[in-house]
């Protein structure tokens, strides 16, 4: 009740002020808020320009895309943490050597990720059921920028300079639709929805370099490395296994039920990620604020605690809309050759939102180094892929996995999260 008591008390705005956490919370998630209204544009306007069977083919390939990119978000989330380490102790030449060494390294990594990508684009056509590997060749591209373009993200987001991360996402989101839109009119279908995406993140990269300039000022200073290494593998399999919990579905459906199908999955799994997207920028939030507050012993707990009740009142919202009015919200969006799908809509969006709890606790944790949780979310995730394997005779079965195999990871999460907190050093403020 104090935190409604807070949206609707005649000195809000002075409240909101004073608390960084809503303050910066309210600033990122409208920035966000608005450059996932523009990425599910995107979405809508190639589900209606393209077939069923055509869209089925392009959510296949984006999944494959959120999966390969671990390593890039996995590289963000570091820099999110040390750069929120380095920022709280006022180490600013820490930050700017972080980010060399970094900048330095990934290069190389990403042009050889490039080149194994595309030595498995027959394998990938092959088991996507393609009839080309050119939009995965070109698909493969976006990893030459997006490992670079990890590095400004995540020194952003450590700086807490979540306005300009904003600013930078809807201009990339901008140029997605509009080149998309394009593209797919000038007639290159399928080549032309993923080469959009490309030529958005390189021009979303090179915009980045503004808010960090003033780094490049300072006189660099070497960082211990090992120990942030150490870091980045937890990490990596930890967002590498949530990863597969809310794209690797979309993927084994395409492999096993017919194109027509699979398109209608895929509407289906774009519906029922704007629940976890939506909400994903409070979480993103919490990360460096929780981070910060563990390096210097303060209570993080009360910044996880408001999390989750934002998360819930948010996903809450939407599931509503969600079970009344399938049928309606998919007229809207996506169009009536989906209907289909609208029994399935309520409880896909109830697994999104389980999905984005157990977000919401990985983020926690990893924000204060315990990365034992990893192992609840690689059993879940191999059981996920093992019980789709080998029960998909309906697609109610796979929307069934999806919501027992969510359940049974967050419980296992609040269990471990309920063990261990006694043992976090918080002090009270």
């Amino acid at each position: 009740m104090k935190n409604l008591n807070i949206l609707f008390d005649k000195t809000a705005i002075d409240k909101i002020k004073k608390d960084s956490f809503l303050r910066n919370s309210i600033i990122f998630f409208v920035g966000s808020f608005l450059a996932s209204i523009g990425n599910y544009l995107y979405q809508f306007l190639m589900a209606r320009m393209f077939s069923v069977k055509a869209y089925g083919e392009l959510q296949s390939l984006l999944s494959i895309f959120v999966i390969v990119s671990i390593p890039t978000a996995a590289l963000s989330t570091v820099l999110i943490k040390w750069t929120a380490h380095f920022k709280a102790r006022q180490q600013m030449n820490k930050i700017y050597g972080l980010f060399s060494f970094f900048a330095n390294k990934v290069l190389i990594i990403s042009i050889l990720f490039f080149i194994v990508f595309t030595l498995l684009s027959n394998y990938i056509k092959e088991f996507l059921n393609l009839n080309s590997n050119l939009p995965v060749i070109i698909l493969g591209t976006s990893f030459l920028i997006a490992f670079l373009q990890s590095i400004n993200r995540g020194v952003i987001q450590g700086l807490e300079k979540f306005k300009d991360a904003s600013l930078i996402s809807l201009t990339e989101v901008f140029f997605k639709i509009f080149l998309a839109v394009l593209l797919v009119k000038l007639g290159f279908g399928l080549n032309g929805a993923v080469g959009a995406i490309v030529l958005a993140v390189l021009i979303a990269y090179f915009i980045s370099f503004l808010p960090i300039k003033f780094l490049f000022r300072e006189q660099k200073k070497k960082v211990e490395i090992n120990e942030i290494l150490k870091y980045f593998f937890p990490v990596s399999f930890t967002l590498l296994f949530l990863t597969i919990l809310y794209n690797m579905d979309i993927i084994l459906v395409k492999h096993f039920f017919p194109a027509q199908v699979a398109g209608e999955y895929g509407a289906l799994a774009i519906l029922g990620h704007i629940v976890f997207f939506i909400v994903t920028p409070l979480i993103m939030v919490m990360f460096p604020m929780t981070a910060a507050a563990y390096s210097n012993n303060t209570d993080h707990s009360k910044i996880l605690k408001k999390t989750i009740f934002l998360v819930s009142l948010v996903s809450f919202g939407i599931l509503f809309f969600y079970f009344l009015f399938p049928e309606i919200i998919i007229k809207i969006l996506i169009g009536s050759k989906f209907l289909s799908i609208s029994k399935y809509l309520g409880w896909f969006g109830a697994a999104m939102f389980l999905c984005s709890l157990i977000n919401l606790f990985l983020q926690y944790f990893l924000s204060i180094q315990k990365i034992n949780c990893t192992y609840f979310v690689g059993i879940g995730a191999v059981l996920q892929i093992a019980l789709i394997s080998f029960w998909h005779n309906a697609l109610w079965q796979i929307v069934l996995i999806m919501n027992v195999v969510m359940s049974l990871i967050l419980i296992s999460l609040t269990a471990y999260y309920l063990k261990t907190k006694n043992s976090y050093a918080e002090v009270n403020i």
